[in-house]
């Protein structure tokens, strides 16, 4: 169900062979979307006669791209296990994701201080992968050259873009997010942090 010639071209090549035993033992459509504002990834279960699906977003580097493939296929796992017998993240997709993680960290597949970073992300992995700016941050310098920055890094009252389409002013920050306001409708929206933004010069 996955072509793996096109999966290739989003991960690293070392990590193929792991990713090629796991996927054809748990079949799934695997979906490469576009970039989405919200999230890196998700997981939906099987339902009637559709399959397990995964999406992961195409503008993610190498490695964030492997590490959400990753995070969402140990959500497979766990849902094929318990369903909705435990929570979407509890203890049970924790075990899962650290396990495969460390199959993939075994194998050298990742840069050493991306690495050392990866190893403390494990220890008690969170929903999102956003949510440890450690990890985000040391992600970031795979990236592609660009002329967005996190959210997180502009002044309070700054106006901006998301995907060039959407306009916004940046208003206080609430734990990991910020409230922010679009222009044209005046709604608010929590965004998160590390969320890619483009400034927009008043």
């Amino acid at each position: 169900m996955i072509d793996f010639e096109i999966l290739k071209k989003y991960v690293p090549l070392d990590s193929l062979p792991i990713l090629e035993k796991w996927f054809n033992q748990k079949p799934f459509e695997l979906r490469i979307p576009k970039k989405r504002a919200t999230k890196f990834g998700d997981f939906r279960a099987s339902l009637k006669n559709m399959p397990h699906r995964i999406s992961v977003n195409s503008d993610l580097n190498e490695y964030a791209f492997l590490i959400t493939l990753t995070h969402e296929f140990a959500h497979l796992l766990n849902w094929e296990r318990h369903q909705h017998k435990v929570k979407g993240h509890g203890i049970e997709w924790k075990t899962e994701f650290s396990t495969l993680m460390n199959v993939l960290l075994k194998r050298e597949i990742f840069p050493e201080h991306l690495k050392i970073v990866l190893q403390k992300h494990l220890k008690n992995p969170p929903a999102s992968s956003a949510r440890d700016i450690n990890l985000i941050n040391e992600l970031k310098k795979y990236d592609a050259p660009s002329n967005t920055s996190q959210l997180t890094d502009l002044p309070e009252g700054s106006a901006f873009s998301i995907n060039n389409n959407r306009f916004f002013t940046k208003g206080t920050k609430r734990r990991t997010r910020f409230l922010c306001k679009e222009i044209s409708s005046k709604k608010e929206y929590l965004i998160h942090g590390v969320a890619e933004v483009l400034l927009i010069n008043n």
